[in-house]
């Protein structure tokens, strides 16, 4: 008795013009009662005739509607490809405009912090005792570097190719800022910059996102290139 690998070995061997190695009415009669095979031989079929070569002035060329035949199967797949990468790449944007209006609202709060730290006397002359000049002014430095961060993520939401350098950036302040949260945390048992922390890593992860959206198909060009599965 037959399985249905030597019958469809069959049917493939008889769609190439070659010995079948079975007798031709055994062959018809498993495909006409057996669905699997049946559904092969169709399929099979259809393929081989889509692809067959024509006779043209005497040379061979492909049939005329291969292009349309190809395009059909391809064509639907990089829509659904084309799709996810819309979508992410608009929400990675998205997200990075809204770290960077969070930002914008971060520096302007360091800036009104810094106020009462920058006035050395009160009204009266004397020598305002909450007075720090030193500290106001760092607070303003912060502020400053706050403020060009939130640019640079606005700036990398209307150009994502101006995401590398950002993110490297923002990178190395996560981890200057996370090694001082680490020396205050062993030192005095706690750190008081965990917010900050948190928005850099934050934007750390959304501007490789939205990178990754914006280069996706040549990332995964390059991915079957290493891998020889060229697409």
């Amino acid at each position: 008795m037959v399985d249905h690998g030597e019958i469809q070995q069959a049917l493939s061997a008889r769609i190439d013009g070659e010995p079948t190695g079975l007798d031709d009415a055994v062959v018809d009669a498993h495909v006409a009662n057996c669905a699997q095979c049946k559904a092969y031989w169709d399929k099979a079929l259809s393929l081989s005739q889509t692809l067959a070569f024509v006779d043209v002035d005497g040379g061979m060329a492909p049939p005329k509607d291969l292009t349309d035949s190809i395009m059909a199967g391809v064509e639907p797949e990089w829509r659904r490809f084309a799709r996810r990468r819309h979508m992410a790449l608009l929400l990675g944007r998205l997200g990075l405009v809204a770290l960077g209006l969070w930002t914008l609202v971060w520096a302007l709060i360091t800036v009104v912090q810094s106020g009462p730290f920058l006035g050395t006397t009160t009204a009266n002359g004397v020598l305002d005792p909450v007075a720090d000049p030193h500290t106001g002014a760092l607070l303003l430095q912060a502020a400053s570097v706050q403020f060009g961060f939130a640019l640079a993520l606005l700036l990398c939401a209307w150009r994502p190719s101006q995401i590398p350098g950002v993110t490297m950036i923002a990178g190395s302040v996560f981890a200057f800022t996370l090694g001082f949260a680490v020396r205050d945390y062993l030192i005095l048992g706690d750190a008081d910059n965990w917010g900050d922390m948190g928005v850099l890593f934050l934007s750390c992860v959304v501007l490789v996102w939205t990178w990754i959206a914006d280069r996706g198909g040549e990332l995964r060009r390059m991915w079957r290139t290493l891998n020889a599965q060229p697409a």
